[in-house]
């Protein structure tokens, strides 16, 4: 069964309509990416992008739920309440990162 999942992954999620290569994320990839946001290392729209790729794209099956609900969570991360705050606070990040943390 595990052996089917990876098979799948390959040939239909990494493989865009224009013949391109694209690996999905990780959990931990996305953590990394909300950590270097919370240090100001990465920008919450460069993160966002990053992560809508894969929500917008129809070429991903992304089967993985927690993956999948986490690719969603992040690329709103750069919503914004008004002209000068995010909808998203540094807490809500942190908590983010310890509820989809792998142990």
């Amino acid at each position: 069964m595990e052996k089917k999942f990876i098979i799948n992954l390959i040939v239909r999620g990494n493989t865009l309509e224009n013949g391109d290569v694209m690996n999905l994320p990780s959990i931990q990839d996305l953590l990394t990416k909300l950590q270097l946001v919370l240090i100001n290392e990465l920008q919450r729209e460069e993160v966002a992008d990053y992560a809508a790729q894969y929500v917008m794209n129809d070429d991903y099956e992304v089967q993985d739920e927690e993956l999948w609900e986490l690719l969603n969570i992040v690329s709103g991360i750069d919503l914004k309440d008004s002209p000068d705050e995010y909808l998203h606070d540094e807490r809500d990040i942190r908590d983010w990162i310890h509820r989809f943390q792998r142990k």
